[in-house]
């Protein structure tokens, strides 16, 4: 871009137009100076959950490794007294916590803010900002719910979109509208305390769910099926306090590797981090498949046909068949006979959602914002700039003909 050359327009009657034409684009300049020395700012909204959530686990995971990048990172709350989540490890929470209801941070052109699925009453209140937004999208529900019938995101000037899987990124495309959004993805990390130690497994089996009813039903089923087995324990993840509280998820990762099988009942997830937890865990997921496949059972081919990954945990669509599924494992575990086929394809599925191989996606998806930003503010220069000359010789000729 050439450098702003200010002609002899003192008499100019339209100077002052002209004048705010050339401050703005010395702004939009600035920006671009900023964007390329990583001095934007990227301001992540987090919503408030008393419980483990992997949604809110990934936004913080995402703004550890965008401030390891080299760039201010804000994390923006609803409300001033926002509590830290003490599950998630201190590494990914160690970022200045702002409140919105303070409105005490200056937007600029170059800053970046990611909006989560929740917020679209922050979609709307933030739709002039200057800034680049993105709809960070983890959940169908959340991101149903939060919407008007009859709106999407493009009503609030959000086109960019990042989500967890490729089978969710489809759906929007279905029923939102193809090539309507900018849609990247990247892969969810499993931390790497999800391990395997190698010591004898324990007749415990982790029972995890959304909806507390269908997990006691399930327990009742099973017991009712299998009298014999009622020496099993049903953990459901919850520390020995009294009440109970929820776990860290590091301490998590250790109790759930002292089982052999774990039990998930979740129709509604959009991607689901605890089977893949499981599988690094070396404990058998029996799962109730939800509506929508998780993308870690998909294997994808480079003329773009789909595959279904056989034996990487039980799943099933019938709730009531689980019990069922887990007295024959449950046999099988007993006799020492669980095929290592199952163990073969849960280290191979997991093998791929590591913390790394995270990153790296995270990282090459907010380089490829960055780079479009600034591909499209120098545009905005550029187009300013012409018009502006475009003006001037348009008047100069005008001058000439008048003389």
């Amino acid at each position: 871009m050439g450098e702003i050359i200010k002609m002899g327009v003192d008499n100019d009657p339209n100077k002052a137009v002209r004048d705010a034409e050339f401050e703005k684009i010395e702004k939009i300049k600035a920006s671009l100076n900023n964007l390329t020395n990583k001095k934007s700012k990227f301001l992540f909204t987090v919503p408030e959950s008393n419980n483990p959530a992997a949604s809110i686990y990934e936004i913080y995971f995402h703004a550890t490794i965008v401030k390891k990048m080299g760039y201010e990172v804000i994390i923006l709350t609803e409300k001033k007294d926002y509590e830290i989540p003490k599950w998630i490890e201190k590494t990914l929470t160690d970022i200045t916590h702002v409140s919105m209801a303070e409105n005490s941070i200056t937007i600029t052109p170059e800053d970046v803010m990611i909006i989560s699925d929740v917020y679209s009453n922050v979609m709307e209140q933030t739709k002039n900002l200057p800034c680049q937004r993105i709809g960070f999208l983890q959940s169908l529900d959340y991101m149903a719910n939060a919407l008007v019938p009859g709106t999407d995101w493009a009503s609030f000037g959000i086109r960019d979109i990042i989500t967890t899987s490729k089978e969710l990124k489809n759906i929007i495309n279905v029923f939102y509208g193809e090539g309507k959004f900018n849609i990247g993805t990247y892969d969810v990390g499993i931390p790497n305390y999800f391990k395997q130690s190698g010591k004898p497994k324990k007749p415990i089996i982790s029972v995890i769910g959304r909806n507390p009813n269908e997990i006691s039903k399930f327990v009742k089923l099973f017991y009712s099926k299998f009298p014999q087995y009622s020496w099993i324990t049903f953990d459901p993840m919850l520390t020995k306090s009294k009440p109970p509280q929820p776990m860290r998820r590091k301490d998590f990762a250790e109790r759930l590797e002292q089982n052999f099988a774990a039990v998930w009942i979740d129709r509604i997830s959009s991607f689901g981090t605890f089977p893949l937890e499981c599988m690094k865990s070396g404990v058998i997921p029996i799962c109730l498949r939800p509506d929508i496949m998780p993308e870690y059972l998909i294997e994808r081919k480079d003329d773009e046909s789909v595959e279904i990954i056989e034996n990487a945990g039980l799943w099933s669509s019938n709730f009531y068949d689980l019990p069922l599924i887990l007295g024959d494992v449950l046999v099988k575990f007993l006799d020492d006979s669980i095929g290592d086929n199952i163990y073969d394809a849960m280290n191979r599925v997991s093998a791929k959602y590591t913390p790394e191989n995270s990153e790296k996606t995270v990282i090459e998806y907010y380089n490829t914002i960055l780079t479009n930003r600034i591909t499209m503010l120098s545009g905005v220069v550029d187009k300013n700039l012409e018009a502006l000359k475009n003006n001037d010789d348009e008047k100069n000729t005008k001058d000439g003909k008048s003389e």
